[in-house]
């Protein structure tokens, strides 16, 4: 079974489930599947220009764009388009060197204590 964008909101990793998700049971993405906005690779990094223009089409009108893109930034989420933003955009608006820095941040090895 392929997984959805609704399964993705109910399985996000632990240290963002504080954040509230209330808005993706409204998004256009909703039900569609993942890999449309993930990549079909195995680590899901990469999408083509078709598949990035496909799912920046199905963010262009819905209508919880905003809290989406807000929720991707301040997680700042490392794959994937979330809120019309592919992970190189979000990696840039958040002023790291480009996506692999953005993957890194989230790696619990590198974190402090």
């Amino acid at each position: 079974m392929t997984a959805t964008r609704r399964d993705l909101a109910s399985t996000v990793i632990a240290d963002r489930k504080a954040m509230s998700m209330d808005w993706a049971g409204s998004a256009a993405c909703y039900g569609v599947p993942t890999d449309v906005f993930y990549g079909g690779t195995e680590d899901h990094s990469f999408l083509g220009g078709q598949q990035k223009a496909t799912a920046k089409k199905i963010c262009e009108g819905c209508p919880v764009l905003a809290e989406c893109r807000d929720w991707a930034l301040a997680t700042a989420e490392p794959w994937g388009v979330w809120g019309g933003l592919t992970a190189a955009e979000r990696a840039h608006i958040l002023g790291f060197d480009g996506v692999l820095s953005l993957v890194r941040a989230h790696d619990p090895r590198r974190r402090s204590a």
